[in-house]
């Protein structure tokens, strides 16, 4: 008994043929959405690293005011928000966009459980820090312009960012 010669039909030679290449073809769109999917989850564990971290910053503070008692009656400076006003503009990636966020939020960690009208006081040498500093992401460094600082329980400014020219 012997195996036919199937590499002499052209039938089943398309069939194998196809066979190949279709396995190709499911193995290149297997790789590409894997690929999406881990970029989007680096892109999640980036951002939920750098939130733990604030958050244990946050709760430090807490503990600490809490300790201190002070009185209720007075305006504090209990969180810092930082809005970019060119985000779609800029057309960086939402995980430089979050550390430049949190790169300026330290920055202003210190105004954290300040007094509102110290703060308010020293608004301008606010600004100048923001402006002056620049913010590494990915190879490229930035620079945010302040447009608005609201001041209120929650400092809030209104940023564009900006590419560092090279001169």
């Amino acid at each position: 008994m012997r195996i036919p010669p199937y590499y002499k039909r052209p039938g089943w030679q398309r069939f194998l043929a196809g066979v190949i290449i279709g396995t190709l073809i499911g193995w290149c769109i297997f790789l590409y959405q894997f690929g999406k999917v881990h970029e989007e989850m680096v892109v999640e564990l980036g951002k939920n690293e750098l939130q733990i971290e604030q958050l244990q910053r946050n709760l430090e503070s807490l503990r600490e005011r809490e300790q201190e008692e002070t009185n209720g009656d007075d305006f504090i400076i209990e969180e810092i928000s930082i809005v970019f006003e060119n985000e779609d503009e800029s057309r960086l990636s939402e995980l430089a966009l979050y550390d430049i966020e949190q790169q300026a939020k330290e920055e202003l960690e210190h105004l954290l459980d300040q007094e509102l009208e110290s703060v308010a006081e020293n608004r301008e040498l606010l600004v100048r820090t923001i402006e002056n500093k620049r913010y590494p992401s990915n190879d490229y460094e930035y620079n945010l312009i302040v447009h608005q600082v609201t001041l209120y329980r929650t400092l809030e400014l209104h940023v564009e960012v900006v590419p560092v020219s090279d001169d």
